[in-house]
């Protein structure tokens, strides 16, 4: 387990030869296009996207009940 995070943003070279380390653990994130990743989301039907085997809970996939929830 981690009791800590280093985060380093390192360029091509670096990270293949510490990808062949086993003891470093290694990840990326990549943001192609931030505005869109911060945009509101247009609402979609949970209906249309929720498999029917778990039609009987669509509510809660409801919008209108997320929108009531603290922020935190």
């Amino acid at each position: 387990m981690l009791n800590t995070l280093d985060i380093y943003i390192i360029r091509a070279t670096p990270l293949a030869r510490l990808a062949k380390k086993p003891k470093y653990t290694i990840f990326t994130v990549t943001m192609a296009d931030i505005k869109k990743a911060l945009a509101l989301k247009k609402h979609t039907n949970p209906a249309m996207k929720v498999l029917v085997c778990h039609y009987n809970n669509l509510e809660v996939f409801s919008q209108k009940e997320a929108n009531k929830l603290v922020e935190h």
